[in-house]
């Protein structure tokens, strides 16, 4: 019980946490001399979003579509709050007993608000398409952008396989119990490849329309997560809740141990659930798609990831808690998923059938969301001609205004290593063995996005102890005064950040986002740890030479400002010419 208690203290403090950094980053925005321009018109504020881009170097090519609501619903449908209580939830509470949720979850949501807090403060210094690619250049350097680009591109193609993998079992599933259609494997390769499909042509030819869906998702999620709360609560009522289950750590206690258990089971359920944290900065990727970005993507990526640590947190504990209690009591926590599709049955076919459709489309926007992040990392770095076939890339289709190219690679590559995951798995033979490897991918996605993550933040945290130190060990004198001011003024800085506790928040991102990572890395079965090592060493071979060529190329920074493209306000303009918004 004291370790339950500690949880529900850790609980405490990130709520109060975060009030104090969204206060803190409230205050420095309100001293900044970003203007948000409410009084004037829509043309006004468009044009100075599109010199802001044009600074960078970077024409506006991609539709300037999304406000507050849809930034807000494209970092909210990135965090999976519905699709992790039915799909994760029952394998993670099955590895490390309920703890993970009354323990885990809470750290869980401190360091997810830590780091979502240090790439709010990127997004709204570079709100560009290119996320954490284009942060690593500014913070460090043209290879540590590579590295950082090229680990979220392959990230987010693990974010979308794995999506796709869980939603399509689940689905033919369902469908096989309440319908009575058994389809077997056919069914569930079909449903995989219809999800990547129409995951990508609602990227390519319906971006408008995927942008007001997405504004929808965060309303979705929460009502979703109230019907949940309401129907357990109905089922259980009046009834004893055991809130003491929390502390369990046992696996036991699920009725369906492991046959490893041990700390490395209480480990891998912490890190399943750790998933649902992993698209913190998927949001950031829409930068040339969002008005006002520099505003709306850093408290959109903020307050979304806040709302899934407090809100998370509420929902899950209410679901383990009532998991045994009455007639419809569950007997094995990996079924968490199904028995949370039954009890929706008592209340009528239609109620069962509208909760098949909400966990289809949320789940589907998640998926949508890594597809479209993964496939703008891609374009911003053929745009930045760090890519072979830039050209291609880098393309933006007149006529849809997507950058279709991408988009067709990303989702073609996901879908390649789904379909390669389910043919090794067995899918053929009921997919049991699916759902048991399908975590390895989820511990690969973790081990990439977080040191694609950790480089820019890194370096960020380098150059501010550097600085730190440079400024202590300086004397008086004037060129030293001089020098010091230069770097600090050389030095962008958005509107949203945190102030004095910048240092702090990066630091302490830094170390947790290495320690995930390692962690991830060690849970990995032989077969996936030798297939991760093969493609970190065609990676690193690719990216020396890439680098090596673009060394000969001119520098991507400007003295005073931050400057990636190659291109004047001129030729940006021509650009533009082609793509009137």
């Amino acid at each position: 019980m004291v370790t339950l208690w500690l949880g529900c203290t850790v609980f405490a403090a990130v709520c109060t946490l975060a009030l104090l950094l969204a206060r803190a980053a409230e205050r420095r925005t309100g001293l900044s001399l970003h203007q948000p321009l409410h009084n004037h018109s829509e043309y006004v504020r468009y044009m100075r979003d599109k010199h802001d881009l044009n600074a960078f170097g970077f024409a506006q090519q991609l539709p300037r579509h999304m406000g507050w609501p849809s930034a807000a619903g494209m970092a909210a449908s990135s965090l999976p709050l519905i699709g992790g209580a039915v799909f994760l939830l029952g394998p993670a509470a099955a590895a490390g007993g309920p703890a993970v949720i009354g323990i885990g979850w809470p750290l869980l949501g401190l360091f997810g608000l830590l780091t979502a807090s240090s790439a709010a403060a990127f997004a709204s210094t570079v709100p560009t398409a290119g996320g954490c690619y284009h942060w690593a250049m500014a913070s460090g350097s043209r290879r540590a952008g590579l590295w950082s680009g090229w680990l979220h591109a392959a990230g987010s193609s693990l974010l979308l396989a794995t999506t796709n993998l869980y939603l399509a079992d689940w689905m033919s599933r369902t469908v096989e119990r309440h319908f009575g259609y058994t389809g077997g494997a056919g069914l569930f390769y079909i449903i995989l490849l219809m999800l990547i499909i129409t995951q990508a042509a609602a990227h390519i030819r319906a971006i408008r329309l995927l942008g007001r869906l997405m504004a929808w998702t965060a309303a979705a999620q929460l009502a979703a997560a109230a019907g949940m709360i309401a129907i357990l609560a109905s089922i259980a009522w009046p009834g004893i809740y055991p809130f003491a289950i929390l502390a369990h750590a046992s696996p036991a206690w699920t009725a369906s141990a492991p046959p490893d258990g041990g700390s490395s089971s209480a480990l891998l359920g912490f890190l399943l659930l750790q998933r649902l944290f992993i698209g913190i900065c998927d949001g950031a990727q829409a930068g040339e798609e969002t008005r006002n970005p520099r505003i709306a993507l850093p408290w959109s990526i903020y307050l979304s990831t806040a709302g899934l640590a407090i809100f998370g947190f509420v929902l899950f504990a209410f679901i383990i808690l009532h998991a045994r209690i009455g007639a419809f009591g569950l007997t094995a926590m990996p079924a968490l998923g199904d028995w949370l599709t039954d009890i929706w049955a008592r209340w009528g076919q239609p109620c069962e059938a509208l909760f098949f459709a909400m966990i289809v489309f949320l789940a589907w926007a998640n998926g949508a969301s890594a597809l479209g992040a993964g496939a703008r990392t891609l374009f911003a770095m053929a745009r930045d001609e760090s890519l072979p076939f830039a050209g291609k890339l880098s393309g933006v289709s007149a006529l849809y205004r997507s950058p279709v190219m991408a988009l067709v690679i990303t989702a073609a590559g996901a879908g390649t290593i789904a379909l390669l995951a389910a043919a090794a798995c067995g899918a053929a033979t009921g997919g049991s063995s699916l759902q048991s490897q399908t975590p390895q991918l989820v511990l690969l996605s973790i081990a990439a996005m977080h040191a694609a993550y950790a480089i820019p933040i890194g370096g960020r945290l380098w150059r501010t102890l550097k600085e730190s130190k440079d400024s202590k060990d300086s004397k008086d004198s004037k060129d030293s005064r001089l020098r010091t001011a230069g770097r600090k003024r050389s030095k962008t800085h958005g509107p949203w950040e945190l102030g004095k506790y910048a240092g702090t928040v990066d630091g302490v991102t830094v170390c947790w986002l290495a320690i995930s990572a390692i962690s991830a890395v060690c849970l990995l079965k032989p077969a996936a740890l030798l297939l991760a090592a093969v493609c970190l060493t065609v990676g690193a071979v690719a990216i020396e030479r890439m680098h090596r060529s673009l060394r000969r190329k001119s520098p991507f920074k400007v003295v005073g400002s931050m400057r990636f493209g190659k291109r004047s306000m001129d030729e940006c303009i021509r650009i533009e010419r082609k793509f009137p918004q």
